[in-house]
Order: structure tokens, then C-alpha cells, then sequence
């Protein structure tokens, strides 16, 4: 008769697995059409913008989770751009297109992860957001109203 495991060293039930195809989509398709909305508006809409830094602050975290330097170099860069588009829009040439594929590129990042491992890169984004340890977009003030 084998000794179960300590309960330290048990493997959790979804240790190892991905979100299925149908979990993926609800994930990425309200980012994904909120950027389509961006790249192809004329103004820039603080919530659409705010929906697709959340796909790349998620994406950070889980290459800072597994130490690979060329996606954190790519997503701290793609940062950057959007800080820049959140305070002049889309000024330069370019930048809609970098965004576009900065963005699929993260989407494939995300696909590739385990749940265990994005449900801790959201944990982490979440607490950064509550301890002002993330990096605020710049936007114009909503009034508490046009919120309700």
C-alpha cells in the first residue's frame, strides 16, 4: 500500500492543464474586439485601451513568472507605446500595426500558459493594481456619474 502525499507535495487537479478553447475565448474576445475598436476609431476610448493593457500586463507578469527576458523586454517596450498612445493617441506612424501584432503575439504567449500559471499572473496583476505598484494610464478624469 502506498503513502499518499503530504499535502505540500500533492499535484493539484489542474496542475499542468490549459483552459479549454471555449474558456480561452471568453478570456481574450471582449480585449480583442476592444482593439479592433481602438485601431480603427478615431479617438481613443480610455476603456478599450485599458482592456488590451490588461492582455499585456498579464502577459509581463507571466514572463517575469518564467524569467524569459525576450518577452519582458517586448512587453515592457509595448508599455511604453501605450503610455504614449494613452497621452497623443496614435501620433506616429506605425504604431497602430506595432500594436496589432505586439498583441496577437501576446495572445499566442497567454494560449501557451498553463491555468495555474495564469490564474497566479492575474493574482499578481490584480495586487500590483491594489498596492500602487502598477504603472496608472493617463487619462481624462470620468465623472463618478458616467459610471452608473
Amino acid at each position: 500500500m502506498t503513502q499518499p502525499l503530504p499535502s505540500s507535495r500533492r499535484l493539484h487537479p489542474f496542475a499542468g492543464q490549459r483552459l479549454s478553447a471555449a474558456e480561452y475565448v471568453d478570456m481574450l474576445l471582449p480585449p480583442r474586439i476592444h482593439l479592433e475598436l481602438l485601431l480603427t476609431g478615431e479617438t481613443i476610448n480610455p476603456w478599450h485601451l485599458t482592456s488590451v493593457v490588461g492582455v499585456f500586463n498579464v502577459a509581463t507578469a507571466l514572463a517575469y513568472m518564467h524569467h524569459d527576458r525576450r518577452a519582458i523586454r517586448l512587453y515592457e517596450a509595448i508599455s511604453q507605446l501605450v503610455l504614449g498612445i494613452s497621452r497623443a493617441g496614435f501620433d506616429q506612424p506605425g504604431m497602430r500595426e506595432r500594436l496589432r501584432k505586439t498583441f496577437n503575439i501576446a495572445d499566442d504567449y497567454l494560449q501557451q500558459q498553463t491555468r495555474p500559471d495564469l490564474l497566479r499572473a492575474v493574482r499578481l496583476v490584480e495586487y500590483q493594481i491594489r498596492h500602487g505598484q502598477a504603472t496608472p494610464l493617463v487619462l481624462e478624469p470620468v465623472a463618478a456619474d458616467a459610471l452608473c
